[in-house]
């Protein structure tokens, strides 16, 4: 078994060793890096801290006021070290300006302690030994060195804690290690180096709270120069290879004669091959793991700009809902208004038009009911976006409704020279439980949108009952449609060539609020044509309730 003082001298050469390398790659990885540079300054710190603190334990009974001296000094440290640890986490963070009232605090109460610490005894008096164990007597600044300490703490906390949940994946990565090392060097610290010796005068433990900073600095390291750790991973296997390689060798040379020289070297050989090969594949799984570690950054950047993109475009969209709702009301009103005075003037409340006024009079009216339905299609496409259509089920007969259609459409449609009719299903269908609306108005809309389209022959209606479903069956003899129209028919503002050349005041909404309606009746609409100039079908299929 190893003795405890023999352990000591093993650990603290140990953590120099490990305390160099870590300041060698962080300053390799990054040298004018802010970050890096903090760290550097407190693994130096550390070094400082540990040596000092260990030398005192062995010449304190021999060279006690040395010792004494020595020993302040690694106490001097210690608020420095943890003041460097909130500089580091809050550059790691780049959050220096948001903290910078803290910062200051943090800085004054940082170093104003470790000089309070260094020169005088109010904090470290003098030491005493215990057996073997060095002991120390505080001064009666102990409680306020205590106080500001564990303020510093909580301070480095405070900040790392609220920006990690904020903080990218990335860089949330990063601040797990760092957390870790934290919660080690925090933990060991208040246990082993305030609580058992201040509180209980235990300090055969006191050593532990030292050594804990490499595990904090072995952390943040990681952290900060991940990549460059990886590293390691080539030059120990580039070692261990070399290592092996010579040992061969020599055996190679120790050899007795030709056939053990023979397989000594062919096995030398082979141990070469197979060492170029590992190392080789080692380097390229670095390689891949950096580039997936780029590709996620870069992901991760498109992802927070399009996150970003996508609540400006949120914002836009209820801007356009909002003007479309509040445009489209206060045009209702007078386009309503308007429709009632050409109405009774047509009637002949006014007077008697004469014959040349009568025809332009007519266009005004058709003009006006154009504009109303328009209006009424952008309220109800507000409404929907906005969630806001009522849907409100009553049990309706479909054959009253498309009849009632029919009769509001004939008028317009025969003055086109085009029939319009309906085939009556053979036995009555049921009544069905639908919001009277709004199917209404997806039928009315793909009938009005038919009669539009259509130069000659007319419009048919049918009604079947196919399984548990309604079918209501619209079929027109006008231009028809393309198989690349039919896949953007029931789009919002999608309009077919035909609707272009022949109607041009049409704006594509009528379709597009049609499914919408249908669909909340989960109900389907679709389409089909056989091509130009052969006439469309439109199903509407709503579900018996």
């Amino acid at each position: 078994m190893i003795p405890f003082f023999a352990l000591n001298q093993i650990l603290i050469v140990l953590i120099n060793a490990l305390a160099i390398l870590i300041s060698v790659l962080v300053l390799k990885q990054n040298p004018k890096g802010r970050v890096n540079r903090i760290l550097v300054l407190m693994t130096f710190y550390m070094i400082l801290w540990v040596n000092f603190a260990y030398i005192p334990r062995l010449i304190g009974k021999e060279n006690p006021d040395l010792a004494l001296s020595l020993l302040k000094v690694a106490w001097f440290i210690t608020p420095l070290f943890f003041t460097f640890l909130y500089f580091l986490v809050v550059h790691l963070i780049e959050k220096e300006k948001k903290y910078s009232v803290l910062g200051k605090l943090v800085l004054f109460l940082g170093v104003s302690i470790a000089f309070i610490t260094g020169f005088t005894g109010l904090i470290v008096e003098s030491i005493r030994f215990v057996g073997s164990y060095m002991a120390i007597n505080y001064g009666p600044a102990m409680l306020p060195f205590l106080g500001v300490v564990t303020f510093l703490i909580f301070a480095t906390l405070y900040t790392l804690f609220r920006e990690y949940f904020k903080a990218s994946t990335a860089l949330k990565l990063k601040l797990q290690y760092v957390l870790i090392g934290i919660f080690i060097f925090y933990l060991a610290n208040i246990i082993f180096n305030i609580t058992l010796p201040v509180f209980f005068d235990i300090i055969r433990f006191y050593w532990i709270g030292d050594y804990s900073t490499i595990f904090l600095l072995g952390a943040v390291s990681y952290a900060i120069v991940a990549r460059q750790l990886f590293n390691i991973k080539i030059v120990l296997t580039q070692a261990l290879v070399g290592l092996i390689a010579i040992l061969l060798l020599a055996q190679v040379a120790t050899a007795g004669d030709w056939l053990d020289f023979s397989w000594k070297f062919f096995l030398f050989l082979l141990f070469l091959i197979f060492g170029y090969l590992l190392i080789k594949s080692i380097q390229l799984e670095i390689k891949r793991r950096e580039e997936l570690e780029n590709l996620t950054y870069q992901l991760e950047t498109v992802n927070v700009k399009l996150t970003s993109a996508y609540k400006k475009l949120e914002k836009l969209d209820k801007a356009k809902s909002e003007f479309i709702s509040i445009a489209s009301h206060q045009l209702r009103t007078p386009l309503t208004a308007i429709k009632g005075y050409i109405s009774m003037i047509l009637e002949g409340t006014y007077g008697k038009l004469n014959e040349k006024s009568i025809r332009p009079m007519e266009n005004i009216y058709q003009s006006n009911e154009r504009l109303i339905k328009l209006v009424n299609d952008l309220l109800n496409l507000s409404r929907l976006d906005a969630g806001k259509i009522k849907f409100e089920p009553t049990l309706t007969s479909l054959e009253d409704i498309i009849k009632d259609i029919i009769e509001d459409l004939r008028i317009t449609v025969e003055n086109k020279g085009l029939y319009i009719k309906m085939k009556e299903p053979k036995l009555p269908l049921p009544k069905m439980m639908v919001d009277q609306n709004n199917i209404r108005q997806s039928i009315l809309n793909i009938i009005d949108n038919a009669a539009k389209y259509t130069k000659e022959g007319g419009i048919t209606i049918e009604l079947l009952k196919i399984n548990d479903k309604v079918q209501i069956k619209i079929s027109d003899t006008g231009e028809g449609m393309s198989k690349e129209e039919m896949e953007g028919l029931f789009q919002m503002f999608s309009r077919a060539t035909a609707g272009t050349q022949l109607h041009t005041e049409g704006a594509g909404i009528g379709l597009y609020i049609a499914k919408k309606f249908v669909e909340m009746h989960k109900g389907r609409i679709y389409a089909e044509s056989k091509g130009k100039g052969k006439g469309s079908i439109f199903y509407i299929e709503l579900p018996i309730k």
